[in-house]
């Protein structure tokens, strides 16, 4: 124990043992009349209280010196008591008002963990079930005294209802907290005997000193009770399920204190007594039950209210939410627009910031598209987790000038968040109409917007103006894609997606020196598919990794038996960033190498730029494996997307691809040529092998053979050719002077 809590600690026991002092000296002077034992458990109970902060060492500070002193107060009550029994205070008995003192600390404790227990929520405080249960016992408390006969002169009534009132509290409290956290059982009991037997000693002092006795030890006992059967972590202020016990305290707080007033009222009709003070107290039951009501009452509105708003809203932004959009879609009364934007760039500020600052920047975006809108008289929703629902008056065709403004309101958002501003966040949007009067088809015909605006939506991801509005081309579009996805799900499964072969040649020699496979789809039904156009639905189906295997797999096989590794010639097939997250993908290229016998450096593997983005990425350390296998690894389309020179001399890469738009670049009137030239310059100084894409022209080769580019690939040469024509290409010379190739 450090210096600090030590002298904490001993200084509490000080404070307890320097306020007891003085009823040592009270007690010797009046040990004449005194009643010792009574006096000898006071002091038993001071001793303890003096010894607990040097004894007890798990409890907290703060808890610790209220319990202490709460109890000093008990056990200087009980001392005065004894020492004082037939002593008044004016016309109200010592022994009466002492009793009632000493449980004032314990009720003080016992109140505020009834505040705290209930603090923020929606059920009636306990404070008003205390209320109601105290009264009741009161009230019996006071008509069981009467019947026993327990009276003294004229001040005994209120001195002695002082004293039942406060017991009553006490245990009253102790009983709602006791139902409230389980936990408090045992030493709620103790609390109860502590409340009851000083009540009881306190009443029978006078005529019944032998039950005093009795009642103030059973108290003391309590006490100790109270001390040693109080929870390990202390008193919790929101113990337990909150439904259980807000369930299981509204059973009790109904039963008990209308069980004993029925046993009480039932003795009272038995024998009536004309007992001013007993209708005082039957009042205070009506009074108290009167608060309970109007308290449950509030607390079941403010219940209602909050469960309709968490029905209603989004818990994270405040906006309404889809189901408050399924009501607001179910009878609109105006002709509306229903905006589906979808925010991007969260995972960027999630991945590197952490979740908290990426619902931070969701919430500002969502509080400047709310007040955006607003003012154009629309409502805001939250649908998703990164997707807005707007709904403005008026039909898309008008509606759709205020998207630019909306976009703003999103993209502003990283700049009102600490630490996010270098994160730039944009929006895409799908607008539908929303025509007015009731939806006959239910709740389903009623989000019939919502789905035109998201078709609408993704048909905004693929174009470049941001937002689309739905359309029948939209929709046609949509089920062209659907149609897409199921045949290229089938063709890939049936193994029906073909592979052509498009020579790569080299500048000097004019022979082939690589081949690139390139995937190629006849549907029976929809005919020649684009590649960018089947491509994308793949990647968007999760059939890219499929279709990845399948065209490695099969580009292999048929460069294998025409005779390209053979000839030492190279093959290169494109990745995809999916391809190398997906599980098992080096040990799928290890299988087909060793499955053909091929030496790993006569497959290249084309990559995108996008793969290097992200250090250390599970997509990176595949392809280090790779190369450390002994494939080469090559970066296509350099030049059209996040270029940076750095990754080329943290990774391991053999190739680099200059993008054909560069390549067409080269002859204009810009600055295409230098770009061209430095870049092929900077690789051949790496060691890297330049091949440059889109070659059409005589003048393109020439030009790449005079910055001493490797090689060419484009239709100069040739196109992609298929299986059965691979051995005719690693035959042919394609000649190097210009004008010589048509």
């Amino acid at each position: 124990m450090t210096d600090a809590p030590r002298a904490w600690r001993a200084g509490l026991t000080a404070t307890v043992l320097a306020a007891t002092a003085p009823l040592a000296l009270l007690a010797t002077a009046r040990s004449a009349g005194a009643a010792p034992v009574t006096v000898l458990i006071g002091f038993a109970w001071l001793l303890s209280c003096a010894l607990a902060p040097l004894v007890v060492r798990s409890a907290t500070p703060a808890g610790l010196t209220r319990y202490a002193l709460a109890g000093t107060v008990w056990g200087a009550g009980t001392v005065v008591a004894g020492t004082l029994p037939a002593a008044t205070l004016g016309p109200h008995p010592v022994p009466h008002l002492a009793h009632a003192a000493s449980l004032l600390g314990l009720a003080a404790i016992a109140l505020q963990q009834l505040h705290h227990a209930r603090d923020g929520r929606d059920e009636s405080p306990l404070g008003v079930e205390t209320a109601l249960l105290a009264a009741v016992l009161a009230a019996l408390g006071w008509d069981w005294s009467a019947r026993a006969g327990l009276h003294g002169g004229p001040w005994w009534g209120p001195s002695a209802a002082l004293v039942i009132v406060v017991a009553s509290v006490v245990t009253a409290a102790t009983v709602v907290l006791a139902v409230e956290h389980p936990a408090l059982r045992v030493p709620g009991a103790g609390l109860a005997v502590v409340a009851l037997g000083t009540e009881l000693a306190a009443l029978t002092s006078a005529r019944h000193p032998l039950v005093a006795l009795v009642a103030i030890a059973a108290a003391l006992a309590g006490a100790y009770v109270l001390v040693l059967g109080q929870p390990r972590g202390g008193i919790v202020r929101h113990g337990g399920a909150a439904a259980a016990a807000g369930a299981r305290r509204l059973r009790i707080a109904t039963a008990v204190p209308a069980g004993l007033l029925l046993v009480d009222v039932a003795l009272f009709i038995g024998a009536p007594r004309a007992d001013g003070a007993m209708f005082v107290f039957f009042a205070a039951v009506v009074v108290a039950a009167g608060f309970r009501q109007a308290a449950t009452a509030r607390a079941v509105d403010r219940t209602h209210d909050r469960l309709s708003f968490q029905a209603l809203h989004d818990p994270l932004t405040g906006l309404a939410n889809r189901a408050a959009l399924q009501s607001a879609l179910h009878e609109p009364d105006r002709t509306q627009s229903l905006a589906l934007i979808e925010v991007g760039g969260l995972d960027d500020v999630t991945d590197v910031l952490g979740v908290t600052v990426g619902e931070d920047v969701l919430r500002a975006a969502a509080a400047n598209l709310r007040e955006h809108v607003h003012a154009l008289g629309g409502t805001t929703y939250r649908v998703r987790h990164d997707e807005f629902a707007v709904l403005l008056p008026g039909p898309p065709e008008e509606t759709v000038r205020h998207l630019p403004g909306a976009f703003a309101a999103v993209s502003a958002a990283p700049l009102q968040v600490p630490g996010a501003g270098r994160f730039p966040v944009d929006a895409v949007a799908g607008l539908a109409a929303v025509a007015s009067g009731p939806s006959t088809g239910g709740g389903r015909e009623a989000m019939t917007p919502l789905l035109h605006a998201d078709l609408a939506l993704r048909d905004a991801r693929l174009g470049a103006t941001g937002f689309s509005v739905y359309s029948g081309e939209v929709a046609s579009a949509h089920a062209r894609r659907l149609l897409l996805r199921e045949r290229l799900a089938f063709a890939v499964a049936e193994g029906t997606v073909d592979v052509h072969y498009q020579p790569i040649v080299n500048f000097t020699t004019g022979r082939v020196e690589k081949f690139e496979a390139l995937a190629r789809w006849d549907d029976v039904q929809l005919g020649r598919i684009s590649p960018v156009e089947f491509i994308a639905v793949a990647e968007e189906s999760n059939l890219v990794v499929a279709l990845g295997e399948h065209v490695l797999r099969r580009a292999v096989a048929s460069a294998h038996a025409a005779g390209v590794f053979a000839a030492g010639v190279r093959l290169a097939v494109n990745v995809s960033v999916v391809q190398l997250q997906a599980p098992g993908f080096a040990d799928v290229v290890r299988e087909i190498l060793a499955q053909h016998e091929i030496p790993p450096h006569l497959l290249t593997l084309e990559l995108t730029e996008s793969v290097f983005l992200d250090s250390d990425s599970p997509a990176e350390r595949v392809v280090t494996e790779l190369a450390a296998l002994g494939c080469q690894i090559a970066i296509d389309d350099f030049g059209t997307g996040y270029s940076a020179f750095g990754y080329l001399d943290r990774l391991p890469v053999h190739v680099l691809k200059v993008d054909r738009s560069l390549t067409q670049s080269m002859t204009g009137a810009g600055n295409g040529l230098s770009v061209v030239t430095a870049v092929v310059d900077l690789a051949n100084r790496l060691g890297l092998t330049v091949v440059v894409e889109g070659v059409e022209t005589d003048e393109e080769a020439e030009i790449c053979r005079s910055i001493q580019a490797g090689l060419g690939q484009g239709w100069l040469y040739s196109a992609a050719v298929t299986a059965d024509r691979i051995g005719a290409e690693l035959a042919r010379e394609y000649p190097v002077s210009p004008g010589a190739v048509r």
